[in-house]
This record gives C-alpha cells, structure tokens and sequence, in this order.
C-alpha cells in the first residue's frame, strides 16, 4: 500500500523542488512505458538509459510508466515470488506503476508486501480490500513535469478476479479482495473529475484491461464511456499499437497505445508544450542507450537465478518441441511436450485423465540434461494442480469447444485419453479413455464420472470455463510444475526414454 507521510491516500500528489523557470515551459514532457514484461529482464537497464539520456537532453523532462504484468511469467519471478523483479524495477525508478492480474499469482498479500518495497506510487482505481469503499492502492497521482500536472490512474481488467481468484478467497472461501467490474466507468469518470478537480492539466490512463476481452469491458469501452482522460496507455492483451484513438463520451478522440510484451518494445509518450500529444514505439534492440546501474543489479539477479536452476532433472537424447513455423504447435496438434505434461499430472493423483490447454507449452526444451530452468520458462506461472470429477458427456463437449477452431489458445492435450478432430464438421468422435487395469482403451461413457488432474486454471477462463463446476475431489498447494519434475525425476527415473520423442497418437485430426 503506498503510504504519503503517515496518512494512507485514494490519491497523491509529487511536487518538485525545482522551480518553473522559462525554459522549463518551453520543455516536452516524454513519458516511456511497458507492460507485460513478464519476467522479461534484458529490456530494463535501456528502458532507464534511454529515460535518463533524455532527461540529460535538457530537451523534456522524462519518466517511466508501468501498465502492469511484471511479477510473474518467468524462473526470475517464479524462484522469487516476484522478489528479484521488483528489486530489478526499484533500480530502474518508476514514476507510477499499475498492477496486472499477474502481480496475484503469489497470493494478494505477497503482492501487497513487494509492490510496498518499490518506492514509487502504485495507482488503482478499481481494486478494492473486501468490503471497504476506498481502493486499497490510491486511485491516481499526479505528477509535476516543468510547469505541468499529469494524474495518472490506474484500472485492472475485472477478469481478474477470476483468472486469479484462488488469490482473492482464502483456503475456506472467505473474500480478501474485490474488483469494480459493474459500474467501472462511473467510478473512472469519478477519477478523472478528482484528478482534474486536483489541477491535473494532462490525464492518462495506465490501462491493464486491453482492447479484446471475451467477458469484461475494453479499454475502448472505457473511453467511450468517459469523458476527461488525454491517453490510455494500454496493456493484458500483448498487442503492440503504436497509436489508435477512440472517441469519448463527447466524441471528442483520445489516444491509445500499448507497447506489447517482454519489453521488446518500449512505448514514448510525448506531449509537447503547445499541448500536442502523440506515442510511438521504439524497437528495445535498437535502443542504444543503457543503464550501467540497472544492468548490474540485472546480472546480479541473473546469477542468484542460475544457480538456483541449474539442477538437473532428467536426460533426453533428443529434444521435445512444442514450436514449428513460428507457431506453437501445442495450440493445434498433440506434441511430445503435451504427452509429457499430461502425463506427469495424471501420474502425480493416479488420474485417469490429464489435461493441459496447449496456450501454456509455447517453449522447446533442448535435447540433453533437462533443468529446473526448462520447468521454469515451460511451466513460468503458480498454477495449482487438481483432481475433479468430469461426466464423459461434459467432457466429450468440452474437447468439441476447444477444437472447434484451430489453433485454438485451449487446445486440450491428454493423457489417458484418445479422440479424433473433424475440422470441416467442427465435431470430435472416437472418444477412448485408458482402463487402468486392463490397460486398454475403452470408449468413453457419456453418464460416467472420470478423475480428471489438470491445473487450477480450468475453473476460470481455461477450456473456455466448461469445467469450472465440476467437483473438486482434491487438490494441494502443488503446481503442475511441481508435478512435472516429479515425474522427470522419480518416475521416470532421471531418464526419458525414446517414448516421448514425437506425439504418441493420443489425438488424430482429420480435414473432412
């Protein structure tokens, strides 16, 4: 929680020591911003040389922005529970920060303790303790450039208490957290009217809300509904756009930018001193500038990283590969690494199925000594394994759901399970699970009841949400990266034999 003296804020104001001289009104005002770093260190040590060379321009005055994403999606933030990325972020010196539904994956308190250490403000809008009116993180600041006031909010897509609920109940099911979600844009126009009522002469909006969303507002919706914000510098769905605009509530156009992922670019934000404003996106690689101090806290982190995943798991003599002309197979066809994950899950509850949505298993793993850093950057998020009970004909339609479209984000990779795809008809026959005792398949039985491990992620948006009811038999604070070096491990002994060494036929695809 930011605190300003001793007094928790809904909002807060930075004044700067400097005065307003005529020079300083004739400055630009450069705002670079990122989100969905996710993990993502290389990029920083520039995102902060390219801020501080243009703060030593005496051209503008420069700051940087974050629109959420940063904790989790890699071995940096998962060996960690976010630790090392917010010491990396520290170094860098943000302005403002916003959170994105991944600052949850370690648990809501966790979150609140590592984004206290940052040093700056963290701003939303929408994020609430359960059951208090004001926002648990001050809804806006506002920040002084020269002789210019620029509020910056914060909003964080309401899918979040979803996606991310197991951080917003506790283990009985009692409420921590809450999320406007209805009514978001009276309470962002209430925002906006603070911020300007403040004297903000500029507002932008840190967005981690995106401009798709299957359940929840965009960002664009936000903006035609309101009236007030200047920018909305987007993030959550990874797109890079360099500018678009909407209009708002008055129809008058406001501007939208998002930066994409993992810092491959870094967003600038320019508003000029006769107020036009514009944003562009630089290519990180093509940034020449670099923070000496920033890097060396990055290959500080590194290191600790390194030795703390180098430990050897399992042998392969060939390599497992979930990629294949720029796309990640494992969201169209059944793959090695499919077989393996799903495998290693039903193994750990003795299942008679696992499942694996194929939008995770977007990384190879090299040929050789399989590492605790290839269960990392495989399995990056604190996804909890569970057993639930699945009726064959719930199952038999959720498989027809998740092919009906390839490639499609759930694609269901099994175990214990055959089926067979018909892309023109957009149906699934042929549905067979393994008997365990015999060995055998069997076709499925549309009235039965079958065991069914896979990650807590089924029970929101994963396979489309089609298992979020079904009865939870067990589960434990074990990931299903947990499970899979378990299997690497001590089931198969350190070794992985030849069995995995392309798709075992578990899913046939058929073009008629």
């Amino acid at each position: 929680m930011l605190f300003c003296g001793s007094t928790v804020l809904t909002s807060c104001t930075f004044e700067e020591d400097n005065p307003t001289t005529p020079v300083e009104s004739q400055k630009s005002i450069v705002i670079l911003f990122e989100s969905d770093s996710h993990c993502e260190v290389s990029g920083y040590p520039k995102l902060a040389g390219l801020r501080d060379a243009i703060n030593q321009s005496d051209t503008a005055r420069a700051g940087v922005v974050c629109c959420g994403d940063f904790l989790q999606g890699g071995p940096i933030g998962a060996v960690s529970k976010g630790k090392y990325i917010t010491d990396i972020m520290k170094a860098v010196g943000y302005d403002v920060v916003t959170v994105g539904n991944h600052e949850f994956e370690f648990g809501g308190a966790n979150m609140e303790s590592l984004l206290s250490q940052l040093g700056v403000p963290v701003v939303c809008a929408n994020f609430f303790r359960y059951g208090e009116s004001k926002p648990l993180f001050p809804a806006y600041t506002i920040r002084q450039y020269g002789n210019k006031r620029v509020a910056f909010i914060g909003v964080l897509t309401p899918e979040t208490i979803t996606t991310q609920r197991f951080a917003f109940f506790d283990s009985d099911g009692k409420q921590l957290y809450d999320l406007t979600g209805d009514g978001l844009t009276g309470l962002l126009q209430q925002t906006i009217d603070e911020a300007r009522a403040e004297g903000a002469d500029y507002v932008v909006c840190l967005s981690h809300v995106g401009e798709k969303s299957d359940i929840a507002q965009t960002s664009y919706d936000l903006i035609k509904g309101t009236r007030g914000i200047d920018v909305v510098l987007d993030g959550h769905t990874h797109t890079s756009v360099p500018s678009a605009y909407v209009n708002n509530l008055d129809g008058k156009p406001v501007l939208v930018a998002q930066s994409g992922d993992k810092l491959k670019n870094i967003g600038k934000l320019v508003i000029k001193s006769n107020g036009e404003i514009s944003t562009t996106l630089l290519k990180t690689e093509d940034v020449a500038e670099e923070s000496k101090s920033v890097s060396e806290v990055v290959e500080t982190v590194n290191a600790q990283v390194k030795s703390m995943t180098s430990k050897v798991l399992c042998h392969s003599d060939y390599p497992l590969l979930s990629l294949g002309d720029g796309k990640t197979l494992s969201k169209l066809q059944e793959t090695a690494i499919g077989d393996l994950v799903t495998d290693a899950y039903r193994d750990y509850y003795h299942a008679e199925i696992g499942l694996q949505h194929g939008m995770s298993l977007s990384k190879d793993i090299a040929a050789g000594d399989i590492t605790m850093q290839d269960m990392f950057n495989l399995l990056p998020f604190e996804d909890q394994l569970y057993l639930i009970e699945v009726k064959g004909d719930l199952l038999l339609n959720t498989l027809a759901r998740c092919t009906k479209s390839l490639p499609d984000n759930f694609f269901p990779q099994c175990s214990g399970l055959k089926y067979t795809i018909h892309t023109k008809s957009n149906t699934v026959t042929d549905v067979m699970v393994l008997d365990q005792a015999s060995g055998e398949y069997k076709p499925l039985d549309s009235e039965r009841n079958y065991q069914v491990a896979l990650g807590v992620f089924y029970s929101s948006l994963g396979f489309y949400g089609m298992l979020k009811d079904c009865k939870v038999i067990k589960f434990e604070t074990t990931t299903t990266r947990d499970a899979l070096v378990n299997y690497l491990n001590i089931t198969l002994n350190g070794k992985l034999g030849d069995g995995y060494k392309s798709g075992q036929g578990r899913i046939t695809i058929l073009d008629d």
